[in-house]
């Protein structure tokens, strides 16, 4: 079984990520007409905006997909308090939320590859819900 290497990304890349959140939360809001949190309501909104989204632009450049991911991403570090990381598991390293779950080992929520998931297959693999089930797991004991 291979061991895996999960960890915290630098304070400054972080940082980075949460205002990449940020600006995609006011663009969110605009878009929506309301204020939009990290929470499975602006979520929805952000499923809904990558829709219309991939209607015009079925190819989202590497930048959109960041900030989508970052929103997502955020979305886990708010509600279970999770931080920025990296997992160099596989071939490729990839950036999550490690969020924290009682008595147990922690939860990476792979929100890059997700968003990568949501562009192929369409609301089948929308960020809500696995916002949702990914929460579930991380709470459940």
């Amino acid at each position: 079984m291979a061991k895996r290497s999960i960890q915290f990304i630098q304070p400054q890349r972080s940082r980075q990520l949460t205002d990449l959140a940020d600006r995609a939360k006011i663009s969110l809001s605009r878009y929506a007409g309301i204020d939009v949190d990290y929470d499975a309501i602006g979520l929805q909104m952000l499923d809904e905006w990558i829709e219309r989204h991939l209607q015009q632009f079925p190819n989202p450049s590497a930048e959109i997909l960041l900030v989508w991911g970052a929103f997502l991403g955020e979305a886990f570090r708010h509600r279970h308090e999770g931080q920025w990381g990296i997992d160099s598991t596989g071939p490729h390293n990839r950036v999550g939320v490690i969020c924290p779950r009682e008595g147990r080992s922690p939860l990476f929520a792979d929100v890059m590859d997700q968003v990568g998931r949501r562009i192929r297959e369409g609301m089948n693999e929308s960020l809500a819900f696995y916002y949702t089930i990914k929460g579930i797991e991380i709470t459940s004991h």
